[in-house]
């Protein structure tokens, strides 16, 4: 079987053929997770499963491997996609999504969807422990359930939620750090700059 990456590049390169292979390989793992997402809803899912391909064959040329593999790529469309169908209708739920009962910090669920650099994530990912990493790209990277999670890595669905809460808590606080440091390096640089004025006048 023709790798992901190489079918990847053939189709940056214009190939159709490539596309529709990608396409047919994909589309049934982003059929699910759309459909899990939306409570069974398996009509808007599909439509929502095209619309997410026709998405990827818009930007697929800005695809860039950075460490996270295509299909990473893609469920981050996918989830943004589906996050954005979601507020577009107010009066439904987001409890599909993933429940409070699932999470014990909404707000850190929220960075991952977030437009996140590929870097950045892959860079803020290698500072969690090893299962913590592992739970986080299976859950929200690859779209696996609690239940699948627990099963891959062996473990109970109870310990699979704890350190999902704890490993999102912690990558929340890290990409916080992260950009209040990138907007305080400015005022750094500034001081940075007065210091070494004072020193030449002194001098």
């Amino acid at each position: 079987m023709v790798e992901t990456q190489e079918l990847v590049e053939r189709a940056q390169s214009g190939d159709g053929e490539a596309f529709g292979e990608l396409y047919e390989r994909l589309h049934p793992e982003i059929f699910r997770y759309l459909v899990r997402h939306l409570g069974g809803r398996r009509e808007m899912a599909e439509d929502l499963t095209e619309e997410v391909f026709l998405k990827v064959l818009e930007r697929i040329d800005k695809y860039q491997f950075r460490g996270l593999p295509f299909s990473a790529w893609l469920y981050r469309i996918a989830r943004n996609h589906l996050i954005d169908h979601v507020r577009a209708q107010p009066k439904q739920p987001l409890c599909s999504l993933e429940s409070g009962a699932e999470i014990a910090e909404r707000g850190a669920e929220l960075v991952l969807d977030r437009q996140l650099d590929q870097q950045e994530l892959s860079s803020a990912l290698s500072r969690l422990t090893a299962e913590q990493q592992q739970v986080v790209k299976l859950r929200f990277l690859m779209g696996q359930t609690t239940a699948e999670t627990a099963a891959a890595m062996e473990k109970t669905e109870d310990a699979i939620k704890k350190l999902q809460a704890r490993g999102l808590a912690q990558l929340r606080r890290i990409l916080e750090q992260a950009r209040s440091a990138e907007g305080a390096a400015p005022k750094r640089a500034h001081v940075g700059a007065v210091s070494r004025s004072r020193a030449s006048a002194i001098a």
